[in-house]
């Protein structure tokens, strides 16, 4: 399939120089108030990462970006504070960070939709310092299904989960800024985890555990590795350079090269893990548990 050529998105593109990590949240809600408006902005944040510094906590500095008690917070890591900067309403879904930290995309749903009449839903870019809405982008028609949002590494995509009722689930789909559907993984038989590469190209997982690399027109390129239960990899993250895969299975966190090859277990903790984020140099990892 041929990528279409979109209007350029949200904000524009930055340097590296944060941790982020988009921990879903958000639900069903009431339709809101209005539609999508018109952009003042550029260009969709790009896909952010980690910087590692010597910082007051002698190990990191840097910011860690989450959801938490109804608030989208970002948290010091040098300091250890958090600071809320937007309010979570039931309207509103996952999110993705710009790569400087200064911009949220946050996914909203406008309205429910029907068998006749399907869903609408689009995107907030938010200052993460005051608030501030940057812009509005619309998405594609459907229901926004809760799967977190990820941005291609040039800010010209948006792949995330979305429900229609012609498709009786949810199927991850990719988007660009004008609203139009670019590529469909679910129809194509992919519907586990799924994640950009550095340089554009995708990794999505089918039903029968199966790793399969894309390239940037969506065409299958090989299979990587096969993955058996009692879960499927999730949460799929590559290294800022691109050689390695980060990723939930098993109720762990593993990585591996992206041939598939030295595919190991991170941590062994009792505790639950739920988010993990790279550095910009690839060597080291924040876990939240």
């Amino acid at each position: 399939m041929a990528i279409l050529k979109p209007a350029k998105l949200l904000i524009v593109a930055l340097a590296a120089a944060h941790i982020s990590t988009a921990c879903g949240g958000g639900g069903s809600g009431q339709p809101a108030g209005r539609g999508p408006t018109n952009s003042t902005a550029g260009n969709l944040p790009t896909a952010g990462a980690a910087t590692q510094n010597n910082g007051v906590n002698s190990v990191f500095s840097g910011t860690l970006f989450y959801e938490y008690a109804g608030d989208y917070v970002a948290f010091d890591l040098a300091s250890g504070k958090p600071r809320p900067y937007l309010r979570e309403d039931t309207n509103r879904y996952s999110f993705s960070i710009s790569a400087d930290g200064k911009a949220a995309l946050v996914a909203e749903q406008l309205t429910t939709g029907s068998r006749d009449n399907e869903a609408v839903h689009r995107y907030l870019a938010v200052d993460t310092t005051t608030g501030q809405t940057l812009g509005t982008y619309p998405g594609s028609p459907g229901s926004l299904s809760g799967m977190a949002i990820k941005l291609s590494p040039d800010g010209e995509y948006i792949a995330t989960g979305l429900f229609r009722y012609e498709w009786g689930k949810a199927h991850i789909i990719v988007e660009d800024s004008n609203g139009n559907l670019l590529f469909d993984f679910t129809a194509a038989g992919f519907n586990g985890s799924f994640g950009w590469l550095p340089d554009g190209r995708m990794v999505a997982a089918d039903a029968n555990g199966w790793l399969t690399l894309f390239d940037r027109g969506f065409n299958q390129i090989r299979r990587i590795r096969q993955f058996s239960g009692p879960s499927l990899p999730g949460g799929m993250q590559a290294s800022p350079d691109g050689s390695r895969l980060l990723f939930f299975w098993n109720g762990r966190i593993h990585v591996m090269n992206l041939d598939g090859s030295s595919l190991h277990q991170v941590a062994t903790s009792d505790l639950w893990e739920s988010g993990a984020a790279w550095s910009p140099d690839s060597k080291y990892l924040v876990i939240t548990g």
